[in-house]
């Protein structure tokens, strides 16, 4: 058994858990960005091309109601299935991905404007082929698929015109709402040890106004870091409850068996 304590465990788990669930927010919106280059009407299925050739992923869109000649751009009914080296299936289902922004800000070179963001996630499916938590946590779908994105993005931050690095503009939100539903995460993924680990509703939301490229860490980073944890905690304190019992159990019978 590890010799890590309970406390120092919560830790780590609560800060794998924040890092995952921060990735899947720049995930979706690195996914429409992506789509406003790819230019509105066509863009889900540009997104899924270019998402399936990185890692295999899917993405369907239900309703695109996305006009960029007005700065809107809306997705209703997002579902992301996972890479093709897992057997889960499902990764993300979103309930809505909205940005209405000005769109002659993002024409020039100055500060690019987004009146109004919104981002409500409905479901995450986290899934990792270990059994054991901490393991699942360094080796999921999740953090194949931001890493995919993330490289895609330095590549074409880092393609000018002339192949030179192009300097990160600066932005401003007006209003941002982030919305987190329900979380599942499941340890060993095609194997015989599958088991879901953690099935709960998180449902909180975070709202935000006048960020900025200059205050994103105050107005966005630490409050909704602080807010995860005061809802991941007693998710993850249940979890560990819940291994620690389905360790002891064992332990226990063959105790119990040994004694006969």
């Amino acid at each position: 058994m590890s010799d890590i304590p309970p406390v120092r465990r919560s830790g780590i788990l609560l800060r794998k858990l924040l890092t995952i669930l921060a990735g899947l927010v720049l995930f979706v919106f690195l996914a429409g960005l992506l789509a406003v280059w790819a230019l509105g009407r066509f863009s889900p299925g540009l997104v899924d091309s270019a998402l399936s050739e990185a890692t295999g992923a899917h993405v369907t869109v239900e309703d695109n109601d996305t006009n960029l000649l007005v700065g809107r751009l809306s997705y209703a009914g997002i579902t992301v299935t996972n890479p093709t080296r897992w057997s889960e299936r499902e990764f993300l289902k979103v309930r809505r991905f909205y940005l209405d922004v000005d769109p002659w800000s993002f024409a020039g070179t100055g500060t690019q404007k987004v009146h109004e963001a919104e981002l409500d996630i409905d479901r995450v499916v986290l899934t990792g082929k270990s059994d054991k938590l901490l393991e699942l946590l360094g080796d999921n779908n999740a953090l194949d698929i931001s890493k995919a994105l993330n490289a895609e993005a330095r590549d074409a931050a880092d393609a000018g015109p002339a192949g030179t690095p192009n300097a990160p503009r600066p932005y401003e939100i007006g209003k941002l709402r982030v919305r987190v539903g329900h979380l599942t995460v499941v340890g060993g993924d095609g194997t015989a040890r599958r088991r879901v680990l953690l099935d709960q509703d998180i449902n909180f939301v975070f709202e935000a106004r006048d960020v900025t490229d200059r205050n994103e860490k105050e107005t966005v980073q630490k409050p909704l870091q602080a807010m995860l944890q005061k809802e991941l905690t007693k998710a993850a304190t249940m979890l560990l409850f819940d291994v620690g019992a389905q360790r002891l159990r064992p332990s226990v019978t063959e105790k119990l068996l040994g004694e006969k």
